[in-house]
């Protein structure tokens, strides 16, 4: 993926980085500022070390990731208020868990099910 030069200095508010086959979150991105929607659905990116900051996030969309888990650094966007982790390896049987991390958010998760792994 090639991304825009100087991210860091424009004023974006949304970024949709959807079916790009990304593996890894792409460090640019870290410094953006002002950044409310992230969308980096139906990538094979487990979940990105580099994802920090962020704290004018509000939705952030992992669907069909390989997202089996959710640091505990992201707790840091705080204004975060929904989260989309539909067929991802969390699912409901995650949902207590994710709710002690994230009150208040809207959580999508898939039911779970026996499933091969997609990796």
């Amino acid at each position: 993926v090639e991304l825009p030069p100087n991210l860091s200095e424009n004023t974006y508010t949304e970024i949709d980085l959807r079916k790009n086959r990304l593996e890894f979150f792409p460090i640019a991105l870290g410094d953006m500022k002002g950044l409310e929607v992230l969308l980096l659905s139906r990538n094979p990116i487990a979940f990105p070390d580099t994802l920090r900051g962020f704290n004018d996030l509000i939705y952030l969309d992992l669907w069909d990731t390989d997202i089996d888990q959710l640091p505990i650094y992201v707790q840091g966007f705080k204004s975060l208020k929904k989260i989309d982790l539909r067929n991802t390896y969390l699912d409901e049987e995650n949902r207590a868990e994710l709710e002690k991390l994230f009150p208040g958010v809207e959580i999508q998760l898939t039911a779970p099910c026996i499933c091969k792994p997609k990796r």
